[in-house]
């Protein structure tokens, strides 16, 4: 029996997998076909390890944010299966991993802009390696419309705002051009002459 192992490095993660053909569907020596196990590493966290189902799920949710990211979306997504979800956290990106076994705390993973590209990294070279015949359970990459983006975008709510603001002060200056001035002022020279104080108020 061929046992084959691969491993796929960046900077702060390491994806191993394991695994051996499948001669049934004619897989040849150097592919895998059957995975028995996978090993991630990243940087500051504990290993990752588990089965095939825990690594789709963990896949769907990376490729997916990574993509809404770049178009300037920053919003929560959640595994098909809820075992894996991650979400925006300040200036970072914080990620769930549900453990399926009862009584276990979710682990949480705090990823910066580089180590998420780097998993993201990853994750392509795995799903795009040839050697490798394998159905990945992760979501058909489908091109974002624009209203898609414009709607879910995280400046989308600050453009509603401005342009509310910048309406407001248009309809605003139009109502004060229309108030009429009067700029004709006449300076007058007081010729009444002034009170004389009595005599009695001399005393």
């Amino acid at each position: 029996m061929i046992n084959l192992s691969y491993r796929f490095d960046q900077n702060s993660s390491s994806l191993e997998l394991a695994g051996m053909p499948d001669v049934s569907n004619g897989d040849s020596e150097a592919t895998i076909g059957i995975l028995s196990s996978w090993k991630l590493k990243i940087i500051g966290s504990p290993i990752l390890e588990g089965e095939k189902e825990h690594l789709d799920n963990l896949m769907q949710v990376i490729l997916l944010y990574s993509r809404s990211y770049i178009s300037g979306i920053r919003k929560k997504f959640i595994s098909k299966d809820n075992i894996a979800t991650i979400f925006p956290f300040g200036t970072y990106h914080k990620l769930l991993l549900n453990s399926t076994k009862k009584d276990v705390k979710p682990l949480e993973i705090k990823l910066d802009d580089s180590e998420l590209a780097d998993l993201t990294r990853c994750f392509d070279l795995l799903r795009f390696d040839t050697r490798f015949n394998i159905t990945w359970d992760i979501n058909q990459e489908i091109p974002f419309s624009k209203r898609y983006i414009i709607t879910n975008s995280s400046n989308s709510k600050w453009n509603f705002n401005f342009c509310y603001a910048l309406v407001l002060f248009l309809f605003t200056s139009s109502l004060l051009l229309l108030i009429p001035t009067n700029n004709k002022f006449e300076l007058r020279e007081n010729t009444k002459a002034s009170p004389i104080l009595s005599d009695d108020y001399k005393r």
